[in-house]
Order: C-alpha cells, then structure tokens, then sequence
C-alpha cells in the first residue's frame, strides 16, 4: 500500500507542478517572446504532451485513490477527494479533446484568412478563436482550482492539526 501512496502522491504533485508551470510561466514567457504566429505553432508542439500527461495522470490518480481508498470506506473527504480528482481529469479531457482541437482549428484558419487578406473573415474567426480560447482557460482554471482543493485535503490528511 505504501507504493501506491508513494504513485498517488508523486503523480498529483507531477500533475499539477505541469499546470502551474504551463499555465503560469512557460505560456505566458512564449507569448510575451514570440510573435504571435510562432507562439501559435510552439504551443501547437506542446498541447499534445500537456494533455497526454492530464490524461495519464488523471486517470492514475483515480484508479490509485479508489485503491488506497475503497469505496466502502469512504468517509466525507474522500468524496471530496475523489470528486475534485474526477473534475481534474474530465475537464483536462474536455480541454484536450473537444475544445483544444478547435482551438487549433481555428488558429489555422484565422492564420489563412489574414494571408489571403480577408479581413471579415479574419474579424469573424478571431471572435470565434476567442470564445473557444475563454472556454480553454476557464476548463484550465477549473482544474487548476479542483488541484488547489485537492491539495489542501492531501495536506489536511499528511498533518492533522491536533
């Protein structure tokens, strides 16, 4: 049982280490560094293996807790636990599947509409690309905040206070 404490607690940590990085240091340096079409293209190259690394995280986490944690034995924090650990991974599924891909979409295609100068077409995409983009960012904050709970439960179990 201790290993899989020790693949729980290593694999939270590694997880959300990687959102706060990403969200709070890597993307935002890019953004103010490059110009917006390469930082468009980098992050292109990135999003796959963020959203590998939620997915694989995600779900071992979930798998270990409800290990370490039968549901027959759950008491209050562990739904609370478990709840926030379900959050995280299915709005990470959600970003890297369903709203992440369209973002990309729409990059591309707001990309190919200010090459061939149609302006309309690039004011339309770009309202398009900012709605998604909103969606993105709130799915993000979502499991950033689910980690934050999650964090503070982990901490509450490792040092009871007396």
């Amino acid at each position: 049982m201790a290993i899989l404490r020790f693949v729980n607690f290593f694999t939270f940590i590694f997880w959300y280490g990687t959102l706060l990085y990403f969200t709070f240091i890597q993307a935002p340096v890019l953004f103010k560094s490059l110009p917006r079409e390469l930082f468009g293209q980098v992050q292109s190259y990135l999003f796959p293996a963020y959203y590998w690394i939620s997915y694989i995280c995600g779900a071992l986490l979930v798998i270990t807790y409800n290990v370490i944690h039968p549901l027959k034995d759950y008491v209050p924090q562990d739904c609370v636990k478990i709840t926030v650990l379900c959050l995280m991974l299915l709005f990470s599924l959600g970003q890297g599947l369903w709203i992440g891909p369209k973002v990309a979409e729409l990059r591309i295609e707001r990309q190919t509409a200010e090459a061939a100068k149609d302006q309309p077409k690039v004011e339309e995409l770009s309202k398009e690309f900012g709605k998604a983009h909103g969606i993105s960012s709130l799915f993000n904050l979502i499991v950033i905040i689910a980690g934050m709970v999650y964090l503070v439960y982990l901490f509450k179990e490792l040092a009871p206070l007396s």
